[in-house]
């Protein structure tokens, strides 16, 4: 089996991430926290849970980049460790938010369907039966856009909890902006445009609702799919670059948290 990589944007999430790291540790093999600027305690508290914890790396971000920013630093830091030969190509990367509205319960089943599948990327597909219907409204508006742009037959493209194998992001990051909350938007466009297998069937509950998105994040989410739509066409890329200090410092420090103990985050 791959080995799984989870990337987890924190952004001023101290009251929720204690029980969403003790239910996600157990199922990756390595835990990555992008620490998007809190100004709370969560850095504090991540780095407190990486204490001992092999495979726990914490990446601090100096500002707060929003949540598509601080998924690109993770996917920049996957690929980061694909360099020291700590992941390979066919390894997943989990995208997972720290608020607890994903189950990382579905982690395991969604690796064997994965591969049984033999995807490249899986978006899981969201039970909408919690959600308001200007939200039901706003998902299947964007998801028929990215329908149109992307030619894949998309059910639900704005879920966060995803996974990729680590040879789609390099390609990915080539044409991927991240403002805001674009990141659900330019990983499918993109991913369908860079001819990957996807697969969008994969049904999953979600805990609760919590708003925070408005209706001018929709519209700068769909300005920066019709941004990645454009850049593709016209093959404005770039290669996928990362700031090698920050990163290596970033690595560092995680060992050092490491040697203050002997847990380690474990399959079940």
């Amino acid at each position: 089996m791959p080995k799984t990589l989870a990337v987890v944007p924190v952004y001023n999430e101290e009251k929720n991430l204690g029980p969403v790291l003790r239910r996600l540790a157990p199922r990756v093999d390595f835990l990555l926290f992008v620490n998007d600027g809190s100004t709370d305690g969560s850095l504090a508290l991540l780095r407190s849970f990486a204490k001992g914890r092999k495979g726990t790396y914490v990446l601090d971000l100096p500002h707060n980049t929003g949540m598509a920013g601080a998924l690109k630093q993770g996917f920049l830091f996957a690929l980061y460790l694909k360099e020291k030969k700590i992941l390979r190509d066919e390894d997943l990367v989990v995208t997972i938010d720290a608020d607890g509205q994903h189950k990382p319960e579905y982690i395991p089943a969604l690796v064997k369907y994965m591969v049984g599948r033999k995807a490249d990327v899986v978006l899981t597909r969201r039970d909408f039966s919690v959600y308001p219907l200007y939200k039901k409204l706003g998902n299947r508006f964007l998801t028929w856009t990215n329908r149109i742009l992307s030619g894949v037959g998309y059910h639900d493209v704005e879920s966060g909890l995803r996974l990729l194998r680590v040879k789609t992001l390099a390609p990915i990051l080539r044409y991927y902006t991240g403002v805001k909350y674009s990141c659900a938007q330019e990983i499918a466009l993109i991913s369908a445009k860079a001819g990957f297998k996807i697969d969008n069937d994969f049904l999953v509950e979600i805990a609760y609702y919590r708003a925070g998105t408005t209706l001018w994040d929709g519209f700068i989410v769909l300005f920066m799919s019709l941004l990645a739509y454009g850049r593709w066409r016209l093959g404005i890329g770039r290669e996928a670059r990362w700031e090698g200090v920050g990163f290596e410092r970033a690595y560092q420090d995680s060992l050092s948290l490491w040697r203050r103990g002997s847990k380690g985050p474990r399959r079940r």
